[in-house]
């Protein structure tokens, strides 16, 4: 492949535009679909994407340590080597040759062994898919997130800034609340039971499955999360050490 500019983009990014602004620049697309698989349609070809990659422990609901996947346009499959060769991806990889052959098309991307009890948690989890539309998903998507800003601002006035976008074109399947403990306020509203995640410096973020959480469920979240902000439980300190993991 000869030297190239590389283009790296998010799904929030316009799909038309960034493949005029590739048509002008000449210009490779690298997407980032780790939060978008699951959660808003996609289309790789009406957006003309060379290369995508992803993760399935998110919205493919696969779980932790779920396999995570790489998309290459075709016109690239035979140009493009794989940095991490594998034995499942050479092309004869039960012939035990002393000289690495990639396999042909997509198979050549696959780096090592998967985990077994890992495929088949994600294999379970994408089941579900046959009986679902994008569309039908990203309703609910864009209705749970709708419900859960609705609810923390009427909850909870001038507690948190809303830093996710109101528009749903700009919207994925979370939500992000601003907070000058936002630390403190995650570790406390997960030992409510409700899961969030921490964003250096001030950001306390939650995320909407919608295959499986309810209505009910993001109200039961917000009555937590309002118990801890009026309780000062998130100044607990409990919830002041750095865990690995936030």
């Amino acid at each position: 492949m000869r030297k190239s500019t590389w283009v790296s983009i998010t799904r929030a990014t316009s799909p038309s535009r960034c493949s005029a602004s590739r048509e002008r620049s000449i210009a490779l697309t690298l997407w980032d679909f780790a939060h978008s698989a699951g959660a808003v349609p996609l289309d790789v070809e009406g957006a003309d994407v060379d290369f995508a990659a992803g993760c399935g422990y998110k919205y493919l609901n696969g779980g932790p340590g779920a396999p995570a996947f790489c998309y290459v346009r075709e016109r690239w499959q035979g140009v493009l080597r794989n940095p991490l060769p594998g034995w499942l991806g050479h092309a004869r990889p039960f012939a035990f040759e002393s000289d690495y052959e990639p396999a042909q098309g997509m198979r050549a991307f696959v780096t090592s062994s998967p985990s077994i009890v890992a495929l088949a948690a994600l294999d379970g989890a994408l089941s579900v898919w046959e009986r679902a539309t994008m569309d039908d998903v990203r309703a609910k998507s864009l209705a749970l997130t709708d419900l859960f800003i609705e609810l923390v601002e009427g909850r909870l006035p001038g507690v948190f800034e809303v830093v996710t976008p109101r528009e749903h074109a700009r919207r994925g399947s979370q939500v992000a609340l601003r907070h000058p403990d936002a630390y403190g306020v995650v570790r406390a509203v997960g030992d409510a039971g409700v899961v969030g995640d921490f964003r250096a410096p001030d950001i306390a973020r939650f995320g909407f499955t919608p295959l499986y959480l309810r209505y009910v469920d993001v109200f039961d979240a917000v009555e937590r999360l309002a118990h801890v902000i009026e309780s000062g439980a998130h100044h607990d300190e409990r919830f002041a050490e750095r865990a690995a993991v936030t």
